[in-house]
Order: structure tokens, then C-alpha cells, then sequence
């Protein structure tokens, strides 16, 4: 099997132009936990996951502060809280989008692909044919595949 014959073709993606508040839209809509990003002609430059918004959000939560004792942290106040959101949310998709997505052809065996989720420690891959995105395969995709044919 290769990834032509498990992608899902019908891409969920965000233009990198995009505000953060309108990708953490997208994700939660559509229960998935990362987007392809992609410029204005449609090409892939990166990609925002859940991951990254909440990582950002903890940044923003807390604040670290080194005492005589080691790392403490301290929530800020709430006030501070909604102003940081706010702003994070309103941010451009690609001052937070990763700016390297694994890709594959549509010929890529599926046997690869899995190897290279694990080698990476990666969720996603997206599929591109003549730097077009065809297609995205995720961990479940392969978990799902290899269910039916296994056994």
C-alpha cells in the first residue's frame, strides 16, 4: 500500500495569515489536532498543531521565576491573563506554525511512512505531488490500516 491509497485527500488547512483564534476554530470543529499552513498561492509552509497553541498558552499562563530555592511558578493575574490571550489569539497562524512538515509522495509506502512518524515522533504527514498538497495521513490512519490487514 502506499500513501495515495490511505490519505485523506479532503485537507483541512489555514492560511498563514490567519489568526491563531481562527485555527484553534478549525481544530476544535473539526476534532482534528493539527493543520496543514499554507501560503497565498496554496502552497505548504508549515504547520500548527494543537500542541503549539497550548504550549503558548502555558507560556503565557505562568510565569517562572528563579528564587534562592530553584524554579517557582506563579499564575499572573486574570486581568494580565485575558490581555495575553487576546493578543495570542489574534496573532498570525505563522509567527506559531512549525515551519518544517514532513511530506511524502503519493508513491511513499506505507511501511515508510510509519517509520518515519516513529523516527520522528511525528502525528502527520502531508502528501504533495508537484509541491501541491494532495493529502494528509495521520498516526490513526496507519493504527486503522494496519488493524484491517493485520491478523
Amino acid at each position: 500500500m502506499v500513501a495515495k491509497e490511505l490519505m485523506t485527500s479532503h485537507v483541512i488547512k489555514i492560511d498563514a495569515n490567519a489568526t491563531i483564534g481562527q485555527a484553534v476554530e478549525l481544530l476544535r470543529e473539526h476534532t482534528i489536532s493539527g493543520l496543514p499552513v499554507t501560503d497565498a498561492q496554496g502552497r505548504l509552509i508549515g504547520v500548527i498543531t494543537g500542541g503549539d497553541v497550548l504550549r503558548a498558552i502555558q507560556q503565557k499562563a505562568q510565569k517562572i521565576y528563579h528564587s534562592l530555592f530553584g524554579p517557582t511558578q506563579v499564575v499572573i493575574d486574570e486581568n494580565v491573563w485575558k490581555e495575553d490571550s487576546n493578543r495570542l489569539l489574534n496573532l498570525p497562524v505563522e509567527k506559531m506554525m512549525s515551519r518544517s512538515p514532513f511530506t511524502v509522495q503519493p508513491q511513499t509506502p506505507v511501511g515508510e511512512i510509519a517509520d518515519l512518524m516513529i523516527r520522528q515522533n511525528i502525528r502527520r504527514v502531508f502528501v504533495l505531488e508537484h509541491d501541491k498538497l494532495v493529502g494528509i495521513i495521520t498516526r490513526n490512519d496507519i493504527v486503522r490500516w494496519l488493524v484491517r490487514h493485520v491478523g
